[in-house]
């Protein structure tokens, strides 16, 4: 029986990496954003297969500007596989490392990184096509500080009927998340015919924060088995430890997130509100103290942290 279960668990997990490495399979395909069109010398997007390659360049593309980061396991795999390619069809390509976790930027040098990156692109003359891992996180961060250098922005459109209803129901959730319409993104989450492992965790978050912790808890469970290595289903369960108090063990899933990723925000945040809860307000402060330093705009932790002073 053990050995069964060891072999599902390897099973799975072998294909929760197949899935990432192979963004053109059928489940990324229903992820991926819009592909800008090809009438500007500036094109964002996706990730490229081998098809968007060759059409690229009989478009007129000349170089790549990558944003995959090769700090993650699946996006090493990816870089050396798109090298290759533009190597072979004698295309230069750049890379500008930006981690991202379903649009939460991540380390001290994604702005930094971001800026260069565009700096790149406005230095090219020629066409440029340029992408993070589904086109709609890290690739709009430079698509926004193009259009402010007075750059256009074309787009390039996936083929018809690649894009099927449940990837523009995920796309218009996201947006509404973002905004902080949970009930409705939760809603349009449940008009899809069928949730993608990003639906799923997309579906999680929206009910924690609406306080069901619960069904929270359960959303989490089940995208885990399709993400196993997704730190943003692991940061989720932590949450729901901490908002059930159980401080130990969402400790726990915080620091061994924050010794692979040391700059990940939320991790930060989580482990500062529980040590806050704790009482040690010191340590307390200081993972608060780096999670603002990466988002100044962190609205919890910034609270948690007055609170820790006043004392």
């Amino acid at each position: 029986m053990k050995i069964k279960l060891l072999f599902w668990a390897i099973l799975i997990g072998a294909l929760g990496y197949f899935v990432l490495i192979t963004p053109d399979n059928p489940l990324m395909r229903v992820m991926r954003g819009e592909i800008s069109d090809l009438d500007s010398n500036v094109i964002i997007g996706p990730y490229p297969v081998q098809s968007d390659f060759e059409k690229l360049k009989n478009n007129g593309v000349l170089k790549i500007i990558s944003l995959l980061d090769p700090s993650v396991p699946y996006e090493k795999s990816l870089l050396d596989q798109e090298q290759a390619i533009a190597k072979d069809l004698k295309m230069e390509f750049a890379n500008f490392p930006m981690i991202s976790i379903l649009g939460h930027k991540m380390g001290d040098d994604y702005e930094k990184n971001a800026a260069a990156a565009a700096d790149e692109i406005a230095a090219t003359k020629g066409k440029v096509y340029v992408h993070c891992y589904l086109g709609i996180h890290r690739a709009i961060v430079v698509k926004n500080l193009l259009e402010d250098k007075n750059i256009k922005i074309a787009r390039y459109l996936l083929k018809e009927g690649e894009r099927d209803d449940n990837a523009v129901a995920l796309d218009k959730a996201e947006q509404l998340y973002n905004q902080g319409f949970y009930t409705e993104s939760q809603n349009v989450l449940e008009s899809m015919t069928s949730m993608t492992p990003a639906a799923k965790l997309l579906y999680a978050w929206a009910q924690y924060h609406q306080g069901d912790i619960a069904g929270a808890r359960q959303q989490f469970t089940a995208a885990s088995t399709l993400l196993p290595d997704a730190e943003d289903v692991k940061i989720g369960l932590a949450y729901c430890d901490l908002q059930e108090n159980k401080l130990v063990s969402a400790m726990d899933i915080f620091s061994l997130t924050l010794k692979s990723q040391p700059e990940n925000e939320s991790a930060l945040t989580g482990m500062g509100i529980a040590l806050y809860r704790e009482g040690k307000v010191k340590e307390s402060a200081v993972y608060l103290e780096n999670a603002l330093r990466i988002n100044p705009a962190n609205t919890e932790a910034a609270a948690i942290l007055k609170r820790a002073k006043s004392m």
